[in-house]
């Protein structure tokens, strides 16, 4: 090599040094110029092109440099980040196992082959890679967080948890590390826990939007909506185009009734992704919660695509698209919750009405009462041999379909039909019989929200003249222990079926309950219901009424704050004192 080449070489190893890339790049074409077969010129010219993001001209490069040097373990290393820049994964995990047959003692070269591996789903290479970089670097603290994601991905949350933590003790200022731990403590349940570890995300990297982000998940989850929209916007400072933040940010602004700013931000994420699932389902639920009726049945449609569990039922006819449905044989499918069905059975009656013949698919604990009520022509339960249909349509696509708004939605109650039920006798025969039910279905992912405690209840007990019974059809043995302490009469558990949960409510004179089947079946029998909300209430409640457009004979009481059941149940107990009628005595 000649003094002018050595020269210059050392001139592109400064320029790059100094991140002056261009002069890298100046540099190493003189030296090729002079003497191609250079190949720690190439390499540089590699290394200087990878960080410019042009990876298929450092392609080349490096492919120069190994030509000219193949047994230089680093070259095939950096070959292998720019073909995975480029997407050429496959190749690019064997260029890493190349360079490290060469030197196995380098750990970013596992480091990197990781990483592959991970973004490839080989989640068990990906891991002996990691595992492999710590043994030779203990204190690498990215591939201590990257085992963690490995270990996230496989379902492990405890064993995920445990290597984010790692990381953080290594070095409590990588962000990724806290970041990552606020998501895996999240998913795990530990909100408080997790949102101690996303603040600290953000304190050690202030400008990483997806710090922001995740500490804004935790404030989503715990709920407290005003920090969690705090957290997004903060993050769309850093970056407008983070879809995701939009998409959350109109999640937030709409639990705090802020339906019109809430669309505003889903509109932002459809500029960026156009048929984007979760943002078309959020806006749904913000306008449907804002009386935009009409706008919300269109987009309810994205639930097929958005909601985690939820199936477009495979009928192998065509769908109803809402022309006249006279001398049709139709299938309605019931496709979520069981308040959902009976909100929305009143849809077949309407189809009869005009001439279908429908059956309606619904769940087996409700088939009995459903079809005692004359819904529907004839009534299945899903899994059932289904009849010969012309056309057939999702239940909760029928409000839509028949163009629902605020001021059409039907409401001819009762819908629904109970038998008697014989109630334990009182000591007052004249006392008001008033059924409880404070606990909705805890596998739906708001059931924890719009749930309170039997001890909540406690105030009405101190009610006179009034005389409660628990219709709640699931007890736990301390809420069991709990009524008889409390005097009241377990009418509920272990029904099955809601056709006896139907002559339990209609036995009461007055229904108070979360929002649950049981405020949606008291409704639809036309019997006086007051349901008390949280403060993030359901669409279908829409937001500031006392009252239910679905459901004249419902009253509701609605949360001003979250978790405060309190002053809920107190307004309630104000209410029932003057909802008592006396009661004469012959």
């Amino acid at each position: 090599m000649s003094n002018a080449v050595h020269s210059m070489l050392q001139q592109a190893l400064s320029c790059f040094r100094d991140q002056d890339f261009a002069g890298t790049e100046s540099a190493c074409r003189t030296v090729l110029a002079d003497d191609e077969n250079q190949p720690d010129a190439w390499h540089l010219l590699g290394l200087s092109l990878l960080h410019r993001n042009a990876a298929p001209a450092s392609i080349d490069a490096f492919e120069g440099a190994i030509e000219r040097a193949p047994a230089v373990a680093a070259f095939h290393i950096n070959l292998a980040s720019a073909l995975s820049a480029v997407g050429r994964l496959d190749d690019a995990v064997a260029a890493l196992r190349r360079g490290l047959s060469l030197d196995d003692t380098q750990p970013d070269g596992h480091f990197n082959l990781g990483n592959t591996l991970l973004t490839m789903g080989r989640l068990d290479e990906a891991a002996r890679s990691f595992e492999t970089t710590l043994v030779l670097a203990p204190d690498h603290v990215a591939a201590r967080n990257n085992l963690g994601h490995v270990m996230r991905q496989r379902g492990d949350l405890e064993a995920a948890i445990g290597q984010f933590q790692q990381a953080t003790a290594s070095d409590d200022r990588y962000a990724p590390a806290w970041s990552n731990l606020c998501g895996a403590l999240l998913e795990s349940g530990q909100t408080v826990a997790a949102i101690d570890a996303g603040r600290r995300a953000t304190l050690a990297d202030p400008n990483n939007a997806e710090c922001h982000y995740n500490l804004g998940n935790a404030f989503t989850a715990a709920p407290i909506a005003a920090e969690a929209v705090a957290c997004y916007r903060r993050a769309l400072q850093i970056d407008r185009r983070y879809t995701d933040a939009w998409v959350n940010l109109g999640a937030a602004l709409q639990q705090l009734g802020e339906c019109e700013t809430a669309v505003a931000a889903l509109d932002q994420a459809l500029t960026l992704e156009p048929d984007l699932p979760q943002a078309q389902w959020n806006k749904a639920i913000a306008l449907l919660l804002s009386g935009q009726l009409h706008e919300g049945w269109d987009l309810y449609e994205w639930r097929w695509r958005a909601v985690s569990g939820l199936t477009l039922p495979a009928v192998d006819r065509p769908r109803w698209d809402g022309a006249s449905p006279k001398g049709r044989r139709m299938l309605v499918v019931a496709e979520q919750g069981l308040g959902d069905t009976i909100q929305f059975a009143r849809y077949a009656t309407m189809l009869r009405a005009l001439g279908a013949d429908v059956t309606l698919e619904c769940p087996a604990s409700l088939k009995t009462l459903l079809d005692g009520s004359n819904i529907a022509d004839r009534l299945l339960v899903s899994g059932d041999p289904r009849p010969e249909i012309d056309v057939w349509a999702p239940l909760m696509s029928l409000p839509g379909l028949f163009g629902t708004d605020m001021s059409t939605i039907p409401a001819d109650c009762p819908y629904l039909a109970a038998m008697p039920a014989d109630v334990p006798a009182a000591a007052d025969d004249h006392a008001l019989k008033v059924g409880l039910v404070w606990r909705g279905s805890l596998t739906n992912d708001r059931g924890r929200f719009r749930s309170c405690a039997l001890s909540d209840m406690q105030p009405l007990t101190n009610v006179p003249g009034v005389r409660l019974f628990s219709l709640q059809t699931e007890l736990s043995p301390e809420d069991a222990a709990a009524l008889e302490t409390m005097g009241i009469p377990d009418l509920g558990s272990g029904f099955g079926d809601f056709s006896a949960s139907a002559s339990a409510v209609q036995a009461m004179d007055l229904i108070v309950s979360v929002d649950t089947a049981t405020a949606h079946l008291a409704g639809a029998l036309g019997k006086p219901i007051w349901t008390m909300l949280s403060a993030i209430p359901d669409w279908r409640w829409f937001l500031e009424r006392t009252d239910s457009p679905w459901y004249p004979t419902m009253r509701l009481f609605r949360q001003r704050r979250i978790s405060d059941w309190t002053s809920v149940v107190d307004e309630v107990s104000a209410s029932l004192m003057a909802f008592k009628q006396p009661r004469l005595v012959t």
